[in-house]
């Protein structure tokens, strides 16, 4: 018969315009009347669930391909590629709402964290979204987008990287007004080599920043500070050191959190800080907050108010109480950075038990490493012996290389080859009053190990 550009061409027919209610990739959740983007992955093909998208309510479909005949009423785009559709819609639809700020931010440690602190900050005056979970890449952030609404002031998104230029792809979707470097260290030198390669990679997202937008940047971190020659915005820096815009001082950790002074350099004007959180670390995230917030008019008590209460992202630096163990579930992932500032974090956790508890450290590889994953993971054992570990109790090929660093030592030290190994020791091990560090990259699952205890 005749399709609908022929009907269309021989009638001068307008194709009546239609909203859907949303954007989604997950045929398993959609909502009547959204539209379903069929991605592709390696091990999966979003063009094989569009009829039961289209039976949950789907109102349209994207794809790239031929897929199973739909129902006449359903709404079909043919596309080349449906991810880079899904990000084009996204950044339309951001482009859109008149009015909104985003604020990006990256690092190779804490942006997680970070991000949960800034639009924690930023809520003290703002509507804000924030990417949920770590969908900080190229499906995860057009999510985050999407999920913008008409109230929405600031969103507040993480950008992940595991090469140069991906972080600028990102950039080029979301537009962020606002680029926020947590730090440069040695995760992904397996993929990028050197730390100025990272470096280089991290800077991407301040780069093409507007003039009154803001880079807020580790004044700390020589390799973050090399990013404000790379931007036109204005750099606002965070710290400990003194040349720092927002500096962080008198830092004191108990066994439940951490306070510290944010002293601003432009007015000399203090707040005294109080985190549910423990750790040097999460003093540096918190200052980049209360700067990030400061630039978009957030006063320093209002950012102090908040930080009160945040809350992070779960496995990250999360305090567990199981009976009389307690946990330090930080197991989402692990550089050799992040590695050091929770070893820091256990110790500090000890020292407010005051000589009561045990500290136990469950760790296991750090992954992408490269030519200096040996290296890295016998730093890690010398520095749980520098912080007074009590026990390091090690799984994963590369991090018998920390064993063997606490061996030598002459600390307690347990090598076990898979994860089931070093659960069933850490049964035997432990003990009323221990507090227990679990770390290591997020495939090694050392999170798992709280499923024995509760």
């Amino acid at each position: 018969m005749m399709n609908s550009a022929e009907i269309m061409a021989a009638t001068h027919a307008v194709r009546e315009d239609f909203a859907f209610t949303g954007i989604t990739t997950d045929s398993r959740a959609v909502k009547p009347g959204e539209l379903f983007v069929a991605l592709k992955g390696g091990n999966f093909d979003g063009h094989d669930y569009c009829a039961k998208a289209v039976e949950l309510g789907a109102a349209g479909v994207v794809i790239s391909h031929d897929i199973e005949p739909l129902p006449a009423w359903v709404a079909v785009f043919r596309v080349e590629d449906t991810l880079l559709a899904y990000q084009q819609l996204a950044h339309a639809y951001r482009m859109r709402q008149e009015g909104l700020k985003v604020f990006a931010i990256t690092g190779s440690n804490g942006k997680t964290s970070t991000k949960d602190l800034v639009a924690a900050c930023l809520g003290a005056k703002y509507n804000v979204i924030k990417t949920q979970g770590n969908f900080n890449n190229e499906i995860g952030l057009p999510k985050t987008l999407l999920d913008i609404k008409a109230d929405t002031d600031i969103a507040v998104v993480e950008m992940g990287m595991r090469g140069l230029g991906q972080i600028a792809e990102l950039c080029r979707i979301a537009e962020p007004d606002s680029g926020l470097i947590t730090n440069v260290g040695e995760t992904h030198m397996e993929l990028l080599g050197s730390m100025e390669n990272i470096g280089k990679a991290k800077s991407e997202i301040v780069e093409n920043l507007p003039a009154d937008g803001f880079a807020i940047l580790n004044g700390d971190n020589e390799y973050v500070v090399k990013a404000a020659e790379k931007t036109k915005a204005k750099v606002v820096y965070f710290g400990l050191g003194e040349n720092c815009d927002y500096r962080g001082s008198e830092i004191v950790t108990s066994g439940i959190g951490t306070t510290f002074t944010c002293t601003e350099k432009a007015t000399g004007k203090q707040v005294q800080v109080r985190l549910q959180l423990i750790g040097e670390h999460n003093v540096y995230n918190a200052l980049s907050a209360i700067a990030g917030a400061a630039c978009y008019g957030v006063p320093m008590e209002d950012s102090a108010k908040a930080l009160a209460t945040a809350r992070l992202t779960g496995s990250r630096q999360e305090i567990v109480y199981i009976g009389e163990l307690t946990f330090i579930n930080d197991a989402y992932n692990a550089s050799p950075a992040s590695m050091e500032a929770a070893l820091k974090t256990l110790a500090e956790a000890k020292k407010a038990a005051h000589g009561k508890a045990r500290s136990i450290a469950v760790l296991a590889d750090m992954l992408e490493l490269g030519a200096i994953s040996e290296d890295a993971h016998r730093r890690v054992g010398r520095w749980a012996v520098q912080y007074g570990v009590d026990y390091v109790l090690t799984y994963g090929q590369e991090a018998a290389y920390i064993s063997d660093e606490v061996a030598k030592a002459g600390r307690e030290t347990c090598h076990c080859a898979t994860r089931q190994e070093a659960a069933d020791k850490l049964r035997e091990l432990a003990d009323a009053g221990d507090i227990i560090l679990l770390k290591g990259s997020n495939s090694m699952q050392v999170g798992k190990m709280l499923e024995l205890f509760k």
